[in-house]
């Protein structure tokens, strides 16, 4: 604002204001941390330090992991209630009209700290062979056979205690399933890399372990050797854990019911169909679905302790209908609701957008565009990632975010500012950074003014009035080096455009005003370029996409790989001056046309009459390359009053297009 303040009208019209103000904040509350207090503080923390906003999920405190990794635990749907009512409270407390984001990870969650709450119900599985062994007995039961068998480290099992009965029966378990063969499989190759090792160690003692390869071989066998343990120990408790699932047939009860019924396992008719049954299991508690199954006559065993793990979490289901039901639970207790969801699937997130929207049709939700999904291995076309999120907003997903991306790029790019440092030396960060800059007009370009030099200096002025005489962005401050212009500046094309303007508004051809011009990449990141031309009211009226590069002989050229004018300034030489700018500007040897239409051929054959170009190839139907010639063109470049002559057409040609066109070699 300082600054614009010290600029004409004209000045503010053409240059975008920029909002230095705060943005828009919604920090990661996480859990919350704790309980209500520590919700309570979190808060208070966030709004001391003008941050208006909070998100908060249903993960469990202490077993929480990203929303995009495995085995999540969730807290009951009461609890997650109460930390987004701790929030508003806070909220209210210091008359702050704070945004609650309410983030549910129940899509692809698997277990769940407690079973108090009725809501969560219907999505906890229970065992229903009455045969099987508790699983936490059995997971125990594998950590102390690695333990036993001389690995002292793996000694997960000691956090626990269960009596010898107990492991008794989940090894006569665990042989009768001959689950027991995987476990002596891990324990041999454990021992065939521990013996590798131990190999090593006596081999150093004999040579010396002060040499530094022993040693280094040595550090990289043992990690060797804590990575296959590690792997070994989690595969075997993985392959266990799903076998163990299979003969305890999970499901959740109202599924346990309805595979009776099917089964004709039911002692009296029926009251209700199976799809009646499973809506009214999945709206009830378990003792209530339970009652109604006996009254139906159906009697299963179903029992949801003996799946519960050793932490003593109970198994869950996950998936959309549970995240369905956790955002109608949290919705009237938050301005948003987010659902963490695997991979990016419209038709899934509508099915869910749509179950909330029923219930409150003017709820507002929020998406994670995640960095943690490969949007290129699930098929979809550049145009389609580039409309998701506009497809999202369709469906009521206002609040749309990249939750990490800029701790990807700051990864990224000062991973090739080292890089480039390294092979190029300065010039890399020359090249990298500050004519990217340039190119972009981005603020930082000017690193003085950037971080407030001649605001600190107005501010100072003020203070001290008329005695001020160390102004810090003065004569000798590096500052002015960047306000120098290195390459042709837009402005010169814009000073063109205004001739162009002007002659042919007289024929009353043009009459919309003053043109600007944008120089830019073709998107961010991109080595492709485009120059824009715009009228007064910022409507596009000529493009030209391209990229400078250099050929195998070091010489520079302007690849143009697409160009378009609005029809009715066609044949008025506007694309022209751009392509005098061009080569004005990044001072090319060759230009190059990439699958040429027939206005680029018609171009080539004027830019040919006016001696710009040399001469030009056309024997590939995919490309036209033609040589610039420099100081024709630089002739009318040269001044005001040919450029003038060039837009009203007086530019006289040159004699080698004369010539050449008399012996009957110029390119049609």
């Amino acid at each position: 604002r300082s600054r614009r303040m010290r600029m004409t009208s004209v000045q503010r019209k053409r240059i975008r204001p920029i909002e230095f103000s705060p943005p828009l904040i919604i920090p990661d509350g996480d859990t919350g941390h704790g309980g209500e207090h520590h919700i309570r503080n979190l808060v208070k923390k966030f709004v001391e330090n003008k941050i208006g906003a909070i998100h908060i999920e249903d993960q469990r405190s202490g077993s929480k992991v990203c929303g995009h990794q495995g085995q999540k635990v969730l807290v009951s749907t009461s609890e997650m209630i109460s930390r987004l009512n701790a929030a508003r409270l806070q909220y209210d407390i210091m008359n702050v009209p704070g945004v609650i984001v309410a983030r549910t990870d129940s899509d692809d969650a698997t277990a769940i700290d407690s079973i108090d709450d009725d809501r969560d119900h219907p999505f906890v599985y229970g065992a229903t062979d009455p045969e099987i062994v508790p699983f936490k007995n059995v997971s125990l039961a594998v950590i102390r056979s690695f333990y036993q068998k001389g690995f002292k480290e793996i000694n997960g099992h000691l956090l626990y205690r269960i009596s010898d009965k107990a492991y008794a029966d989940a090894e006569k378990w665990l042989k009768k399933e001959r689950l027991d063969e995987r476990i002596s499989e891990g324990v041999q190759r454990i021992k065939k890399e521990s013996a590798a090792l131990k190999k090593l160690r006596y081999q150093a003692r004999r040579t010396g372990e002060g040499q530094r390869d022993v040693r280094e071989q040595l550090a990289a066998v043992e990690i060797t050797v804590k990575k296959v343990t590690e792997e070994t120990v989690d595969g075997t408790l993985a392959g266990i854990r799903h076998a163990w699932a299979e003969k305890a047939r999970l499901m959740t009860f109202a599924d346990a019911v309805a595979a009776a019924i099917s089964a004709g396992q039911h002692k009296r008719k029926l009251t209700m169909s199976v799809e009646r049954w499973k809506k009214f299991a999945n709206s009830v508690s378990h003792a209530e679905a339970r009652e109604r199954a006996k009254a139906m006559g159906v009697d299963v065993f179903w029992n949801w302790d003996l799946p519960r793990m050793p932490e003593g979490f109970y198994v869950i289901t996950g998936g959309r209908d549970m995240a369905i039901a956790r955002g109608l639970a949290t919705a009237p207790f938050a301005d948003l609701i987010w659902r963490e969801t695997a991979k990016p699937d419209l038709s899934d997130d509508k099915a869910w957008a749509d179950a909330i929207h029923a219930v409150f049709p003017e709820k507002m939700l929020a998406y994670n565009l995640s960095p943690s999904w490969n949007w290129d291995v699930w098929g979809f076309t550049d145009e389609q990632i580039r409309g998701f999120a506009n497809e999202l907003g369709k469906m009521g997903y206002v609040f749309n975010f990249i939750t990490y991306g800029g701790h990807q790029t700051e990864a990224l790019m000062n991973g090739r500012l080292a890089r480039a440092l390294k092979e190029e030396g300065v010039l890399g960060f020359v090249r990298l950074i500050q004519r990217a800059l340039r190119l972009a007009h981005d603020p930082a370009q000017f690193p003085l003014t950037f971080v407030g030099g001649d605001w600190a200096d107005r501010f100072r002025r003020a203070a001290r009035g008329p005695s001020l005489t160390t102004s810090s962005m003065g004569g000798k401050s590096t500052e002015t080096q960047h306000r120098k212009a290195v390459e042709v500046p837009t402005s010169v094309l814009e000073k063109w455009l205004r001739m162009w303007a002007e002659h042919w508004n007289k024929q009353g051809v043009y009459n919309e005003g003053d043109l600007s011009v944008e120089l830019k990449e073709r998107w961010a990141g991109s080595e492709d370029m485009m120059l824009n031309l715009f009228d007064e009211a910022h409507d596009k009226i000529a493009e030209i996409i391209f990229r400078v590069d250099k050929d195998r002989a070091g010489r520079r050229f302007l690849a143009v790989k697409d160009q378009n004018t609005v029809k009715k300034y066609r044949a008025r030489r506007l694309m022209t001056l751009m392509h005098f700018f061009l080569l004005h500007r990044f001072k090319t040897d060759l230009v190059h046309y990439v699958s040429p239409t027939d206005d680029n051929r018609l171009s080539v054959r004027r830019m040919i009459q006016n001696g710009v170009f040399r001469e030009s190839r056309t024997d590939d139907p995919n490309i036209i390359a033609m040589e610039v010639d420099t100081a024709r063109g630089q002739k009318i470049f040269a001044n005001d009053e040919s450029i003038k002559r060039f837009i009203a057409r007086q530019f006289k040609p040159s004699d080698r297009f004369t010539e050449s066109r008399r012996a009957g070699t110029h390119d049609a």
